[in-house]
């Protein structure tokens, strides 16, 4: 982990105005993995950041029938009740992984915490949390999420060192994870980045039988980011940067349509503009997503991770 005073004692040291970059280059992947994955998570992310790629990746994971029938729960799932609760629990779980390490307390208690709630629905709901290739997927395709986001929109992907350091992070978080239904740790992650993005690409090629929750999952997941965050005039416009972002594999399996060619071309141009400012022009932050989240809810560290972990 790297605690924001460091972060910002470096920010403003000098000329360092794009500091994350120069730690992250002395830092060594194999042994500094957490602090590599906070700096690129932790500090790179904001609200609206998050948001978006809740919505471009949980659909993902419900491709599977059996996967989306635990988390819609006949119209009564959080995503339906609570659905901006459901993603900033989403994302905060995701932020405390990154910030703290996967070896870190925090980190293991909100892995326990979702252990513990895949097993209640997998009680109501059999069949959904059986599946080990799930889990993997999952795991394998948050260390690759960045990456092939970014080689999605036309920009190169991440460093060698970061692609290292996010199969190192999730290579020994992955094994907290149980399958619901056996009480087993989940194994078989792959043995390196490339082969992370191999695992994600076969089970997003896998035929699936037809989704039965298609329109639920439009409106509760690729619309989600939308709803949020733009204004009901402009949401058409955020559900088709979700779907032109989204793997096509996904969207076909989802029983979607595609938006046209040219309508993908520019929100994937759009996009990349939008991330190449942040990476290239903008002053890198002095504080982190998470500190920023816990000073604007007045939280300790420790209220914070009892609020997502209970």
């Amino acid at each position: 982990m790297i605690s924001g005073s460091t972060g910002k004692n470096m920010a403003l040291n000098g000329k360092a105005r794009k500091w994350i970059d120069r730690r992250i280059a002395a830092l060594d992947p194999a042994k500094d993995y957490a602090e590599i994955m906070c700096l690129s998570v932790v500090y790179r992310s904001n609200d609206a950041f998050m948001d978006l790629l809740y919505s471009i990746t949980f659909p993902n994971f419900i491709v599977p029938n059996r996967g989306a029938i635990a988390v819609l729960r006949d119209g009564k799932g959080k995503v339906f009740r609570a659905a901006e609760r459901r993603m900033d629990d989403t994302a905060r779980h995701i932020l405390i992984w990154n910030e703290f390490g996967p070896e870190h307390e925090y980190t293991r208690r909100s892995v326990n915490a979702l252990n513990r709630l895949h097993k209640h629905w997998s009680d109501r709901y059999p069949g959904s949390f059986a599946h080990d290739e799930d889990y993997l997927y999952t795991m394998c395709y948050e260390a690759t999420l960045f990456h092939r986001l970014l080689r999605r929109v036309g920009l190169a992907g991440l460093s060698e060192k970061e692609k290292q350091a996010s199969w190192e992070f999730y290579s020994r978080l992955a094994p907290q994870f149980r399958n619901a239904e056996t009480d087993t740790a989940i194994s078989g992650f792959p043995g390196s980045f490339e082969a992370c993005v191999d695992y994600v690409e076969r089970y997003e090629s896998t035929r699936w039988p037809p989704n039965a929750y298609t329109a639920s999952i439009d409106a509760t997941l690729i619309q989600a980011f939308a709803k949020r965050h733009m204004p009901k005039v402009l949401r058409p416009i955020g559900r088709q940067l979700v779907l032109s972002l989204l793997p096509e594999r996904t969207v076909c399996n989802l029983g979607l349509e595609l938006p046209p060619p040219f309508v993908r071309k520019l929100c994937k141009l759009v996009f990349a503009t939008y991330l190449l400012i942040g990476m290239k022009l903008l002053r890198d932050p002095t504080q982190s997503h998470a500190e920023i989240i816990r000073e604007r809810e007045g939280l300790s560290v420790e209220q914070y991770v009892l609020a997502v972990t209970g």
